[in-house]
Protein backbone atom coordinates (compact mmCIF):
# COMPACT_ATOMS: atom_id res chain seq x y z
CA UNK A 1 0.00 0.00 0.00
CA UNK A 2 1.13 3.60 -0.83
CA UNK A 3 1.92 5.87 1.74
CA UNK A 4 1.58 9.84 1.50
CA UNK A 5 3.79 12.29 3.63
CA UNK A 6 3.35 15.53 4.79
CA UNK A 7 6.59 17.56 5.86
CA UNK A 8 5.17 20.36 8.02
CA UNK A 9 8.45 21.60 7.90
CA UNK A 10 8.82 21.72 4.80
CA UNK A 11 5.79 23.99 3.62
CA UNK A 12 6.31 27.50 2.45
CA UNK A 13 2.71 28.40 4.06
CA UNK A 14 2.95 26.63 7.25
CA UNK A 15 6.66 28.19 8.28
CA UNK A 16 5.48 32.07 7.17
CA UNK A 17 2.32 32.47 8.55
CA UNK A 18 1.43 35.11 5.73
CA UNK A 19 2.28 32.83 2.95
CA UNK A 20 -0.66 32.39 0.96
CA UNK A 21 0.26 29.35 -1.23
CA UNK A 22 -2.52 27.12 -1.50
CA UNK A 23 -1.10 24.81 -4.48
CA UNK A 24 -2.01 21.65 -2.64
CA UNK A 25 -5.70 22.29 -1.78
CA UNK A 26 -6.90 23.77 -5.16
CA UNK A 27 -5.33 20.54 -6.76
CA UNK A 28 -6.28 17.42 -4.86
CA UNK A 29 -10.10 15.94 -5.84
CA UNK A 30 -10.45 14.22 -2.75
CA UNK A 31 -9.91 17.58 -0.11
CA UNK A 32 -6.54 15.83 1.19
CA UNK A 33 -5.35 18.98 2.08
CA UNK A 34 -7.40 22.03 3.46
CA UNK A 35 -6.43 25.69 4.98
CA UNK A 36 -7.25 25.87 9.19
CA UNK A 37 -6.26 28.92 10.89
CA UNK A 38 -4.40 30.27 7.64
CA UNK A 39 -2.24 26.55 7.99
CA UNK A 40 -2.39 23.66 5.57
CA UNK A 41 -4.19 20.92 7.30
CA UNK A 42 -3.52 17.52 6.14
CA UNK A 43 -5.96 14.31 6.14
CA UNK A 44 -3.72 11.50 5.01
CA UNK A 45 -6.79 8.68 5.02
CA UNK A 46 -8.66 10.42 2.13
CA UNK A 47 -6.08 9.83 -0.16
CA UNK A 48 -6.05 8.01 -3.50
CA UNK A 49 -2.65 7.65 -4.42
CA UNK A 50 -3.45 9.72 -7.71
CA UNK A 51 -0.05 11.60 -7.06
CA UNK A 52 -1.28 15.08 -8.66
CA UNK A 53 -0.52 17.60 -5.56
CA UNK A 54 3.68 16.42 -6.51
CA UNK A 55 3.89 19.07 -8.96
CA UNK A 56 2.22 21.39 -7.44
CA UNK A 57 4.34 22.11 -3.78
CA UNK A 58 7.31 24.47 -4.38
CA UNK A 59 9.37 22.43 -1.44
CA UNK A 60 8.46 19.38 -2.26
CA UNK A 61 7.16 19.54 1.31
CA UNK A 62 4.91 16.35 0.05
CA UNK A 63 6.14 12.86 -0.74
CA UNK A 64 4.32 9.23 -1.82
CA UNK A 65 5.91 6.44 -1.23
CA UNK A 66 7.24 4.58 -4.59
CA UNK A 67 6.63 7.99 -6.76
CA UNK A 68 9.33 10.00 -7.72
CA UNK A 69 9.22 12.49 -10.00
CA UNK A 70 12.46 13.81 -9.88
CA UNK A 71 13.90 10.42 -10.63
CA UNK A 72 11.01 9.88 -13.25
CA UNK A 73 12.45 12.85 -15.12
CA UNK A 74 16.44 12.26 -15.28
CA UNK A 75 15.58 8.35 -15.98
CA UNK A 76 13.32 9.76 -19.08
CA UNK A 77 16.64 10.19 -21.20
CA UNK A 78 17.16 6.31 -21.43
CA UNK A 79 13.85 5.90 -22.35
CA UNK A 80 13.09 5.28 -26.47
CA UNK A 81 9.80 6.42 -25.81
CA UNK A 82 9.80 10.42 -25.72
CA UNK A 83 6.00 10.20 -25.38
CA UNK A 84 4.60 11.07 -21.88
CA UNK A 85 0.96 10.02 -20.55
CA UNK A 86 -0.67 9.14 -17.77
CA UNK A 87 -1.40 5.67 -19.86
CA UNK A 88 2.18 5.11 -19.14
CA UNK A 89 1.84 4.78 -15.42
CA UNK A 90 -2.33 3.81 -15.57
CA UNK A 91 -3.26 5.85 -12.75
CA UNK A 92 -1.03 8.52 -11.98
CA UNK A 93 -2.04 11.99 -13.33
CA UNK A 94 0.93 14.13 -15.06
CA UNK A 95 0.21 16.65 -12.52
CA UNK A 96 3.05 14.90 -10.69
CA UNK A 97 5.63 16.55 -12.67
CA UNK A 98 5.71 20.51 -12.68
CA UNK A 99 7.80 22.94 -14.42
CA UNK A 100 11.25 21.90 -13.68
CA UNK A 101 10.56 18.06 -14.36
CA UNK A 102 8.91 18.95 -18.12
CA UNK A 103 12.21 20.72 -18.58
CA UNK A 104 14.76 18.43 -17.45
CA UNK A 105 13.10 15.87 -19.59
CA UNK A 106 13.18 18.34 -22.82
CA UNK A 107 16.92 19.08 -22.13
CA UNK A 108 17.95 15.61 -22.00
CA UNK A 109 16.19 14.25 -25.04
CA UNK A 110 17.80 14.91 -28.33
CA UNK A 111 13.98 14.64 -29.89
CA UNK A 112 10.62 17.19 -29.62
CA UNK A 113 9.13 15.50 -25.80
CA UNK A 114 5.72 14.84 -26.35
CA UNK A 115 2.89 15.11 -23.82
CA UNK A 116 -0.11 13.15 -24.28
CA UNK A 117 -3.55 14.99 -22.10
CA UNK A 118 -5.74 13.33 -24.74
CA UNK A 119 -7.41 11.52 -21.60
CA UNK A 120 -7.58 14.49 -19.45
CA UNK A 121 -11.22 15.15 -20.70
CA UNK A 122 -12.61 11.85 -19.13
CA UNK A 123 -10.49 12.24 -15.91
CA UNK A 124 -12.05 12.71 -13.00
CA UNK A 125 -9.03 15.41 -12.22
CA UNK A 126 -9.45 16.67 -15.20
CA UNK A 127 -9.58 20.01 -14.48
CA UNK A 128 -5.82 19.53 -14.17
CA UNK A 129 -5.47 19.88 -17.77
CA UNK A 130 -4.90 23.66 -17.70
CA UNK A 131 -2.36 23.48 -15.04
CA UNK A 132 -0.05 20.97 -16.40
CA UNK A 133 -0.66 23.19 -19.61
CA UNK A 134 0.64 26.11 -17.42
CA UNK A 135 3.37 24.50 -16.56
CA UNK A 136 4.50 22.82 -19.71
CA UNK A 137 4.28 26.59 -21.31
CA UNK A 138 6.55 27.81 -18.53
CA UNK A 139 9.21 24.99 -19.02
CA UNK A 140 8.94 26.15 -23.49
CA UNK A 141 9.38 30.03 -21.99
CA UNK A 142 12.96 28.44 -20.68
CA UNK A 143 13.80 26.21 -23.32
CA UNK A 144 13.61 29.04 -25.73
CA UNK A 145 16.30 31.04 -23.90
CA UNK A 146 18.92 28.19 -24.14
CA UNK A 147 17.57 27.35 -27.74
CA UNK A 148 16.03 23.49 -26.93
CA UNK A 149 13.12 22.60 -29.45
CA UNK A 150 9.90 22.57 -27.43
CA UNK A 151 7.81 20.70 -25.72
CA UNK A 152 4.44 19.48 -27.66
CA UNK A 153 1.22 19.46 -26.44
CA UNK A 154 -1.32 16.32 -27.58
CA UNK A 155 -5.09 17.02 -26.65
CA UNK A 156 -6.86 15.03 -29.28
CA UNK A 157 -7.29 10.98 -28.97
CA UNK A 158 -4.84 9.02 -31.06
CA UNK A 159 -5.89 6.73 -33.66
CA UNK A 160 -5.83 3.44 -33.62
CA UNK A 161 -2.82 2.92 -33.97
CA UNK A 162 -1.32 5.40 -32.17
CA UNK A 163 -3.20 3.86 -29.23
CA UNK A 164 -1.61 0.50 -29.65
CA UNK A 165 1.63 1.97 -28.87
CA UNK A 166 0.65 3.43 -25.55
CA UNK A 167 -1.36 0.38 -24.59
CA UNK A 168 1.54 -1.41 -25.29
CA UNK A 169 3.21 0.60 -22.70
CA UNK A 170 0.63 0.57 -20.68
CA UNK A 171 -0.42 -2.82 -20.04
CA UNK A 172 3.25 -4.43 -20.40
CA UNK A 173 4.88 -2.29 -17.64
CA UNK A 174 3.76 0.02 -14.50
CA UNK A 175 6.35 2.93 -14.60
CA UNK A 176 8.69 4.84 -16.65
CA UNK A 177 11.85 3.60 -14.53
CA UNK A 178 10.45 -0.12 -15.60
CA UNK A 179 10.55 1.21 -19.38
CA UNK A 180 13.63 2.50 -19.45
CA UNK A 181 17.09 0.24 -20.18
CA UNK A 182 19.76 2.12 -17.50
CA UNK A 183 22.66 1.04 -17.23
CA UNK A 184 24.61 0.55 -13.12
CA UNK A 185 26.88 3.70 -14.00
CA UNK A 186 23.85 5.53 -15.35
CA UNK A 187 21.87 4.87 -12.11
CA UNK A 188 24.60 5.66 -9.83
CA UNK A 189 24.94 9.40 -11.38
CA UNK A 190 21.35 10.04 -11.31
CA UNK A 191 21.36 8.21 -7.70
CA UNK A 192 23.76 11.31 -7.04
CA UNK A 193 21.90 13.53 -8.73
CA UNK A 194 19.18 13.18 -6.26
CA UNK A 195 20.83 13.85 -3.07
CA UNK A 196 19.94 16.92 -1.03
CA UNK A 197 23.33 18.82 0.03
CA UNK A 198 23.75 19.40 3.29
CA UNK A 199 24.48 22.83 3.32
CA UNK A 200 21.37 23.85 1.50
CA UNK A 201 18.36 24.42 3.47
CA UNK A 202 15.28 21.98 3.80
CA UNK A 203 13.39 24.09 2.11
CA UNK A 204 15.05 24.21 -1.17
CA UNK A 205 13.85 21.50 -3.84
CA UNK A 206 15.93 18.72 -5.35
CA UNK A 207 14.08 19.38 -8.32
CA UNK A 208 15.46 22.88 -8.56
CA UNK A 209 18.69 21.80 -8.05
CA UNK A 210 18.28 19.45 -10.62
CA UNK A 211 17.28 21.37 -13.14
CA UNK A 212 19.53 24.51 -12.26
CA UNK A 213 22.41 21.57 -13.13
CA UNK A 214 20.91 20.41 -16.44
CA UNK A 215 20.25 24.09 -17.36
CA UNK A 216 23.56 25.61 -17.05
CA UNK A 217 25.23 22.33 -18.79
CA UNK A 218 23.12 23.18 -22.05
CA UNK A 219 23.17 26.72 -21.82
CA UNK A 220 26.67 26.35 -21.96
CA UNK A 221 26.46 24.62 -24.97
CA UNK A 222 23.77 25.51 -27.24
CA UNK A 223 23.62 29.87 -25.94
CA UNK A 224 27.21 30.74 -24.78
CA UNK A 225 26.18 34.48 -25.50
CA UNK A 226 23.94 34.42 -23.44
CA UNK A 227 24.13 37.79 -21.44
CA UNK A 228 20.39 38.32 -19.90
CA UNK A 229 18.35 35.69 -18.74
CA UNK A 230 13.96 36.45 -18.42
CA UNK A 231 12.58 35.09 -14.96
CA UNK A 232 10.02 32.19 -15.13
CA UNK A 233 7.75 31.22 -12.34
CA UNK A 234 9.49 29.33 -9.67
CA UNK A 235 12.34 27.84 -11.94
CA UNK A 236 14.37 30.55 -13.05
CA UNK A 237 13.92 33.83 -10.44
CA UNK A 238 15.63 36.33 -8.62
CA UNK A 239 15.46 39.99 -6.34
CA UNK A 240 16.89 43.15 -6.32
CA UNK A 241 17.28 45.80 -3.63
CA UNK A 242 16.53 49.51 -3.73
CA UNK A 243 19.81 50.72 -1.63
CA UNK A 244 18.05 53.81 -0.74
CA UNK A 245 15.19 52.28 0.85
CA UNK A 246 17.09 49.40 2.39
CA UNK A 247 17.66 49.45 5.92
CA UNK A 248 19.90 46.56 6.25
CA UNK A 249 17.33 45.24 9.13
CA UNK A 250 18.53 41.45 8.11
CA UNK A 251 14.75 40.43 7.65
CA UNK A 252 15.01 38.52 4.38
CA UNK A 253 18.16 36.76 4.95
CA UNK A 254 16.40 35.70 8.09
CA UNK A 255 12.90 34.54 6.37
CA UNK A 256 14.18 33.31 3.06
CA UNK A 257 13.12 29.44 3.32
CA UNK A 258 15.74 28.47 0.85
CA UNK A 259 18.89 30.34 1.46
CA UNK A 260 18.90 31.91 -1.30
CA UNK A 261 19.35 35.63 -0.09
CA UNK A 262 21.69 35.93 2.77
CA UNK A 263 24.46 38.82 4.66
CA UNK A 264 28.22 38.64 4.51
CA UNK A 265 29.89 37.56 8.00
CA UNK A 266 30.36 41.48 8.65
CA UNK A 267 26.73 42.08 7.85
CA UNK A 268 26.95 44.63 5.82
CA UNK A 269 26.42 43.39 2.42
CA UNK A 270 23.51 41.78 0.99
CA UNK A 271 24.05 38.78 -1.70
CA UNK A 272 21.54 36.52 -3.29
CA UNK A 273 21.95 33.19 -4.89
CA UNK A 274 19.54 33.25 -7.47
CA UNK A 275 20.03 29.62 -8.49
CA UNK A 276 18.27 28.94 -5.06
CA UNK A 277 15.50 31.34 -5.49
CA UNK A 278 12.04 29.69 -5.93
CA UNK A 279 9.90 33.28 -6.48
CA UNK A 280 8.04 32.58 -2.99
CA UNK A 281 7.71 36.05 -2.21
CA UNK A 282 8.25 36.12 1.41
CA UNK A 283 11.18 38.35 1.12
CA UNK A 284 9.08 40.56 -1.00
CA UNK A 285 6.56 40.58 2.00
CA UNK A 286 8.36 40.79 4.87
CA UNK A 287 10.53 43.78 3.89
CA UNK A 288 8.75 46.51 5.50
CA UNK A 289 10.44 49.57 3.59
CA UNK A 290 9.77 47.47 0.60
CA UNK A 291 12.81 47.55 -0.88
CA UNK A 292 13.17 44.20 -2.50
CA UNK A 293 11.42 44.10 -5.71
CA UNK A 294 11.31 41.06 -8.12
CA UNK A 295 13.07 40.81 -11.66
CA UNK A 296 12.14 40.09 -14.70
CA UNK A 297 15.14 39.86 -16.41
CA UNK A 298 18.65 40.08 -14.33
CA UNK A 299 22.36 39.12 -15.49
CA UNK A 300 22.79 35.25 -16.65
CA UNK A 301 25.79 34.91 -14.38
CA UNK A 302 24.10 35.24 -11.72
CA UNK A 303 22.76 31.37 -11.52
CA UNK A 304 26.51 30.21 -11.32
CA UNK A 305 27.56 32.74 -8.40
CA UNK A 306 26.14 34.77 -6.23
CA UNK A 307 26.08 38.36 -6.31
CA UNK A 308 25.58 41.76 -4.51
CA UNK A 309 22.44 43.00 -4.24
CA UNK A 310 23.68 45.80 -1.42
CA UNK A 311 26.36 47.18 0.36
CA UNK A 312 26.45 49.15 3.56
CA UNK A 313 29.21 51.46 5.33
CA UNK A 314 29.19 51.96 8.92
CA UNK A 315 29.87 55.43 10.57
CA UNK A 316 29.76 56.55 14.43
CA UNK A 317 27.22 58.91 15.13
CA UNK A 318 28.89 62.43 16.65
CA UNK A 319 25.79 62.96 18.95
CA UNK A 320 24.66 59.21 20.24
CA UNK A 321 28.23 57.51 19.58
CA UNK A 322 26.51 54.03 18.34
CA UNK A 323 26.73 52.99 14.55
CA UNK A 324 24.63 53.90 11.72
CA UNK A 325 24.24 53.25 7.67
CA UNK A 326 25.99 56.60 6.21
CA UNK A 327 24.67 56.48 2.65
CA UNK A 328 26.39 60.15 2.04
CA UNK A 329 30.13 60.80 3.19
CA UNK A 330 28.95 64.04 4.28
CA UNK A 331 26.65 62.13 6.95
CA UNK A 332 27.45 62.47 10.30
CA UNK A 333 24.83 61.86 12.86
CA UNK A 334 22.14 59.36 12.53
CA UNK A 335 18.32 59.62 11.27
CA UNK A 336 17.45 59.47 14.79
CA UNK A 337 19.73 62.69 16.05
CA UNK A 338 19.17 64.49 12.77
CA UNK A 339 15.24 64.59 13.46
CA UNK A 340 15.68 65.31 16.94
CA UNK A 341 18.37 68.07 16.27
CA UNK A 342 16.08 69.49 13.87
CA UNK A 343 12.68 69.47 15.62
CA UNK A 344 13.99 70.07 18.93
CA UNK A 345 17.19 72.30 18.55
CA UNK A 346 15.69 75.15 20.25
CA UNK A 347 15.99 73.70 23.88
CA UNK A 348 19.73 73.37 23.78
CA UNK A 349 19.66 77.02 23.40
CA UNK A 350 21.77 79.52 26.15
CA UNK A 351 19.27 82.10 26.98
CA UNK A 352 22.19 85.01 25.41
CA UNK A 353 21.47 83.14 22.27
CA UNK A 354 17.85 84.51 22.07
Amino acid sequence: MSLIVYKNDNCVRNSYFYNSCSNCVSTCPENVFSVVQNKIKFEPKLCTFCSACLGTCPTEAIVIDGIDPNREALEFKFNENNILSCKNNISECLSRFDSHHFSIMAMQKSEIVQVDLSNCDKCKIGSLKNSIEKRIDDANKILDQINIKNIVINQEQKQEKNSSLFAKFRDSFSSISNIAKISDLDRDEINKKLIKLPHLKKMYPVKHKIFISEFRTISNKNSENIEKIKSVGEMISSQDINYNLCTNCGDCSLFCPTGAIFTSSDKLSIWISSNQCISCGVCNHICKPKAISHSDEFDFSRLYRADELAKFHLETCTECKTPFIQRNSDEVICDRCRDFVRDFSDIFKLARDF
